[in-house]
């Protein structure tokens, strides 16, 4: 932390003699100039005056060239402490939030290392953060020059995520890298790959030549999106990307109801109205009105399991319909009057 001096209450002036207010006078416009010249900075967070060339951390998009909390405060927000005895409690979701207020990248593999590199043989903390050493390379190393918040890569997963959104997460960012390259931050990633897909599960894709139009197509929405919220003109932009869809055949005009149905396959389009126009559930007192289920389940499937001689429930409900149309001849015991089955069968002589 920088002292500076601080101006005399009139009292204290009368107190000095005429050489010490003069070094006074001189101390004191020093110091200025020291403001002026934005040697020193005052950290907001902190409330001290401090060197700017060793207590914060370099910022072109700053006038002063510097961010302008210090880093002992940064470090302290992505430790989490609230007095500087506290233990620290560094943790990738403090880390990320404070890189973000600095509009930082974020790297997870590369912030891994440093968590890895912050700790020594014994497995117990070094002084030094992983934060400070992590902030420090990218501060300094040419590959991460130019880069800010919105370049950064997460891994397979953002903070907050449930455990099924985090599998679906690493699925798509996987097949993006695998189909964009790795050259790309995870929510680009996430946008590259959902308008892929979008792209294919709308129109037919069998070739390769139709795969390298959709990835195009996707890149290009991407490029727009940037230009858009940059507020830098797109109309180079919107034209390469007319062009492409005119390449594919799926500009609006082109693109009818008829026209669209004609150009997709049975399956294609089954699928789209199964998830975008489903029939809706029927009523149980509607359904089945008619019996068609089970005239097939006895007639077709049980019929089919009595052939075969299997026993399942078709076969059940097989035997239960045909009872009905079924005769059985009369069963009588063996120590019945035999009279008594002859008269059953032909009638008693009383009748003739």
């Amino acid at each position: 932390m920088s002292r500076l001096v601080q101006a005399k209450s009139e009292k204290e002036i009368r107190q000095l003699g005429v050489a010490n207010v003069r070094q006074s006078y001189i101390d004191l416009a020093r110091d200025y100039e020291r403001i002026t010249n934005n040697d020193v900075l005052l950290c907001p967070k902190c409330n001290t005056w401090q060197k700017a060339d060793s207590s914060y951390y370099a910022d072109n998009s700053y006038a002063v060239g510097r961010f302008p909390i210090c880093k002992r405060c940064l470090v302290s927000m992505v430790e989490q402490r609230k007095k500087d005895t506290d233990e620290p409690n560094e943790t990738k979701e403090s880390v990320q939030k404070v890189l973000q207020i600095m509009n930082r990248v974020y790297d997870d593999a590369f912030y891994e290392d440093c968590v890895k590199g912050a700790l020594d043989e014994t497995k117990e903390k070094n002084r030094n953060s992983p934060f400070a050493t992590y902030i420090t390379a990218i501060s300094s190393l040419p590959q991460w020059k130019g880069k800010t918040w919105e370049d950064s890569i997460f891994g397979d997963s953002l903070p907050g995520q449930t455990e099924e959104e985090i599998n679906e997460n690493s699925r798509v960012v996987k097949a993006a890298r695998k189909r964009f390259g790795r050259d790309y931050s995870t929510q680009d990633l996430y946008f590259l790959e959902n308008q892929y897909e979008d792209w294919i599960s709308r129109y037919e894709c069998n070739t390769k030549a139709q795969e390298e139009i959709f990835e195009r197509l996707s890149w290009k929405k991407l490029e727009i999106n940037k230009a858009t919220k940059a507020g830098q003109p797109t109309k180079d932009l919107d034209k390469t990307y007319q062009e492409l869809l005119n390449t594919a055949n799926i500009t609006p005009r082109q693109t009818g109801m008829d026209t669209f149905a004609d150009a997709q396959t049975l399956g294609t389009l089954i699928q789209k109205y199964e998830e975008t126009r489903p029939l809706p559930e029927i009523d149980e007192e509607l359904a089945d009105v008619d019996k068609i289920g089970l005239y097939i389940d006895s007639f077709f499937r049980g019929h089919a399991a009595k052939m075969l001689g299997l026993k399942n429930a078709f076969t059940n409900i097989y035997e239960k319909v045909m009872s009905k149309y079924t005769v059985k001849p009369p069963e009588y015991e063996d120590d019945e009057d035999s009279e008594d089955v002859f008269n059953k069968i032909f009638g008693s002589v009383e009748d003739y």
